[in-house]
C-alpha cells in the first residue's frame, strides 16, 4: 500500500512540476508578506555534534574592543548586514525518527501544491550517524530530495544562469567545473553543489608505483600493485557508487549496470579483500577526500605522498556530491533566495560554520583553494579553521583536476552499504541470492523515485 501511495504521489508531483511557470528573470514579488523560508538539513550523517541551530546562532564572531568575552552574530543578521533579506525564517529539519518523517512528509505535500520553502540547503543521499553524543543510538536518515537528478528532471528548481551572471559574492570560475556540471540540465544550472568527495588511498610515494591516469578502471586497480589493490578492495562501502559509476540510468529510471555486472564486482571485491589479508601491503590510509586528515602511524606531513582515487568500472573516476543548494521553482522571491545562495557559494560562505556539518570528516567544498593553508581553511564548527598539509594538498589538487564526472549521493549508496553489511555480518546466503535481492531492490527504488 505504501508503495502504491508513493507512486501516486510521484505521478502527481510530476504533473504539477510540468505546470510550473518558468521564473527565469522573474523579480521577487514586492507585495508578498510571507517571510523568506530557508530549509536547512545538514545534520543527518554529520560528524559534528554541535546542533546546527547553535551554529547558526553563533555564526560569526562579533569583535568588541576591550572585551574579553566573545559575542556572536546570527546567520540571519550576517545576511541582513550584507544587504540581504531581513525576514528570513529558518526551517531546520529534525535529524531522525518519526519527528523527521512527519516533518518531511508535510513538506513534500506542501511542495506538491506549488508552495514550500524558497531555498533548500541540504545534504544529499543518506546518513548513518549517532543520534546523540553518548553514542547509544544509531540512526539512518534520508534526504528530502533522495534523487536530486530526478527532482531536476521534474523542474522542481529554478534555473539560475541569469542570476549567476549577476552574482555579488561567488566566484564561479573558482568552483570545480566537473562538480558544478552535475547540477546542470538542458534547462540550465538548477542546483549548486556545495561539497563532494572521492574515495582515495593515501600512501608514501616510495611505496607506490601506480600512475594517476583517467584511462584506468577499477579492474586495472585489482591487477596493479598492492597499494592499488587495497584501495580498490577496502574503500568505504558507503561510497561504492563511485566504483560502479555510472550506476543509474535516470532517463529510464533503472540501474545502469546488469545484475551480472554487480555480482562480478561484489565477488571480485570480496575475493581481493580476503587475498590481501595474507599479503604485505604498504602503510597508508584508505579514506576519502576530507579537509581534516589524521595521518596513520608511519606517515607524516613531511612525507612525499601519492593519492590513488577509486577508479570506476567504466574507466576514470567519479566524485560523489554530498550537499547542494537549490531554489524552489515556485518561489515568489527568487532574488532574495539567490542572495543567500550566492553568499553561501562564496569564499566566506564556504568557510562558515554552516559548512562544518557538511565537511568535517565527510567532504571538501567546491571552491578551489580553500584547503591550501593558513588564511584559508574551512570551519571546525568552532572559531578555528582546518586545512590540508602541503604534501597532501598537492596530491588532492592532482586528483581534483582529473575527476571524470560526478553524481549525487543517493539511497543507492545506502543499499550498497547494506549489501556489504549483509555479506560480512548478516545471515549466510549464497552470494548470487544476496546480490539478486539487492539488485531488484535498487531497481525498485529507482522505479519509484
Amino acid at each position: 500500500m505504501k508503495k502504491f501511495i508513493a507512486l501516486i504521489m510521484s505521478a502527481l508531483l510530476l504533473y504539477l512540476a510540468g505546470c510550473k511557470v518558468d521564473q527565469k528573470d522573474v523579480p521577487s514579488d514586492p507585495e508578498t508578506t510571507e517571510p523568506l523560508r530557508v530549509f536547512i538539513d545538514v545534520e543527518f550523517g554529520s560528524h559534528v555534534f554541535t546542533p546546527i541551530e547553535q551554529l547558526l546562532d553563533e555564526y560569526e564572531v562579533e569583535q568588541k574592543k576591550g572585551s574579553t568575552t566573545t559575542s556572536y552574530k546570527k546567520f540571519q543578521d550576517v545576511i541582513t548586514e550584507l544587504g540581504g533579506p531581513e525576514d528570513i525564517e529558518l526551517e531546520l529539519a529534525p535529524k531522525c525518527g518519526n519527528e523527521r518523517d512527519i516533518f518531511l512528509t508535510a513538506l513534500r505535500t506542501e511542495m506538491m501544491s506549488g508552495k514550500g520553502p524558497d531555498l533548500f540547503i541540504t545534504l544529499s543521499g543518506y546518513g548513518n550517524h549517532w543520534d546523540d553524543p553518548s553514542l547509544t543510538e544509531m540512526c539512518r536518515t534520508y534526504s528530502l530530495f533522495q534523487f536530486p537528478q530526478q527532482a531536476m528532471k521534474r523542474n522542481m528548481f529554478l534555473p539560475l544562469d541569469s542570476y549567476i551572471e549577476k552574482a555579488q559574492f561567488m566566484e564561479w570560475d573558482k568552483l570545480t567545473p566537473v562538480i558544478m556540471e552535475a547540477g546542470r540540465t538542458d534547462k540550465g544550472q538548477l542546483l549548486l553543489p556545495m561539497t563532494y568527495t572521492v574515495p582515495v588511498g593515501i600512501f608514501k610515494s616510495g611505496d607506490v608505483d601506480f600512475p594517476l591516469d583517467p584511462g584506468l578502471s577499477w579492474r586495472d586497480m585489482l591487477s596493479g600493485p598492492p597499494a592499488a589493490q587495497v584501495s580498490a578492495a577496502s574503500s568505504h562501502a558507503s561510497l561504492q557508487s563511485a566504483a560502479l559509476w555510472p550506476i543509474a540510468d535516470y532517463e529510464h529510471d533503472k540501474l545502469a549496470l546488469t545484475e551480472e555486472e554487480l555480482l562480478e564486482y561484489v565477488a571480485a571485491r570480496a575475493e581481493a579483500g580476503e587475498r590481501l589479508k595474507s599479503e604485505r601491503v604498504p602503510e597508508g590510509s584508505v579514506s576519502s577526500l576530507i579537509p581534516n586528515y589524521w595521518f596513520d602511524e608511519g606517515i607524516s606531513s613531511e612525507d612525499e605522498l601519492t593519492m590513488i582515487p577509486l577508479y570506476s568500472r567504466s574507466g576514470g573516476y567519479s566524485a560523489v556530491i554530498t550537499s547542494f543548494i537549490g531554489i524552489n521553482a515556485n518561489t515568489k522571491r527568487p532574488d532574495d533566495a539567490f542572495f543567500i545562495a550566492d553568499y553561501l557559494m562564496s569564499k566566506e560562505g564556504q568557510q562558515s560554520k554552516l559548512y562544518a556539518h557538511m565537511t568535517s570528516g565527510s567532504a571538501v567544498p567546491t571552491m578551489e583553494g580553500l584547503l591550501s593553508g593558513r588564511g584559508w581553511g574551512v570551519s571546525d564548527a568552532g572559531d578555528s579553521y582546518v586545512y590540508m598539509p602541503e604534501n597532501l594538498y598537492k596530491e588532492f589538487v592532482k586528483v581534483r583536476d582529473n575527476i571524470s564526472g560526478a553524481e549525487f549521493y543517493t539511497p543507492l549508496d545506502a543499499e550498497l552499504f547494506s549489501l556489504y553489511s549483509e555479506l560480512f555480518d548478516g545471515e549466510e546466503k549464497p552470494l548470487e541470492e544476496l546480490v539478486h535481492e539487492f539488485y531488484m531492490r535498487m531497481n525498485m527504488i529507482l522505479a519509484e523515485s
